[in-house]
């Protein structure tokens, strides 16, 4: 068996260094639907064009979620973006290969951005110069979290992402039956002293019958349990699908709460969850449970299960 851990990794100023997480982009075959879908979410409508919506939550970011209308009638995840920690990182991000350049002019807040094209045509973005009591509804979203993507390729795109900008793992997780073999990682943010959410993203290791990368999640922040609890109401009562919760996850500690978006996304609400920064160790350890507390584990959780234009799972 060949050895496939993940090699250490450590931040430095050589690095694009990002200040957070600041939204994603999706394009869905019925934009109207899942504009409804988004008010009972608790996304808050910033802007529209045609063929574009932007959500925003509570948070310092002017969105949080860009949704496109597929030209093709088939779902896709157009990648996260995340904000330079200043603008000579910008720059420096703009000199790596393979980085393209555009304006965000037409966006809420204006700015700047770069992307990436990764492998099976997965994306990556940095953007620079981006300028409540309890009731029955949606639960508020205050931020972005943290997405995950399950890689074919894992061991180059986990390369990739540490060593051009500053991920560094929480936790590493290897198989049960081969130690040698790294199959998950949580990556945060360092910035240095300053304390950064638990993960941004994590990375896994796609099985081998697995034909395609695909997005496993996107995850949103809520104020607190009352407010997840309450989302979590509305959302059922509103008929969507739930996929997962509401439990408390291991690593990260985050109360969770999974459904499925109408093209098929799984997307979290979360409360709660850790903190880290220079300081904090990075742990490796044997894939174990994900939860604390909450429902049994559905055994296609981590499934691919956006659908194509066929109704279809896209492989």
């Amino acid at each position: 068996m060949p050895d496939m851990r993940i090699p250490e990794i450590s931040n430095n100023p050589s690095k694009v260094q990002l200040a957070r997480i600041a939204h994603v982009y999706f394009e869905h075959p019925d934009l109207e639907l899942f504009s409804e879908f988004a008010r009972d979410w608790g996304f808050v409508e910033a802007g529209r064009t045609e063929d574009k919506i932007w959500f925003r939550g509570y948070g310092v970011d002017p969105y949080v979620y860009v949704a496109s209308k597929s030209q093709d009638g088939s779902p896709r995840f157009g990648g996260a973006a995340f904000v330079a920690k200043s603008e000579e990182d910008f720059e420096k991000a703009a000199l790596l290969p393979g980085a393209t350049p555009s304006s965000l002019a037409d966006a809420p807040g204006g700015g700047k951005m770069i992307t990436f094209t990764r492998s099976d045509d997965t994306q990556f973005h940095v953007v620079y110069g981006t300028f409540q009591r309890y009731h029955e509804g949606p639960a508020l979203v205050h931020k972005l979290g943290h997405f995950g993507l399950v890689y074919r390729d894992f061991d180059t795109e986990i390369s990739w992402y540490t060593g051009n900008f500053n991920f560094v793992p929480s936790n590493v997780l290897y198989h049960w039956d081969f130690s040698n073999i790294d199959v998950l990682t949580f990556l945060h943010l360092d910035l240095g002293q300053e304390f950064s959410d638990h993960h941004a993203m994590f990375m896994q290791r796609a099985p081998p019958e697995v034909k395609k990368s695909y997005l496993h999640h996107t995850s949103y922040e809520v104020a607190d349990f009352d407010e997840q609890l309450i989302g979590h109401e509305y959302l059922a009562k509103k008929g969507h699908e739930s996929v997962w919760g509401v439990g408390r996850h291991v690593l990260g500690s985050q109360i969770f709460d999974y459904w499925k978006d109408p093209s098929g996304f799984k997307i979290e609400h979360y409360a709660d969850g850790d903190l880290v920064n220079e300081d904090t160790p990075t742990t490796r350890e044997v894939v174990g449970p994900l939860s604390v507390w909450g429902p049994e584990l559905p055994k296609d959780f981590g499934n691919d299960t956006a659908k194509d234009k066929d109704g279809l799972l896209l492989k």
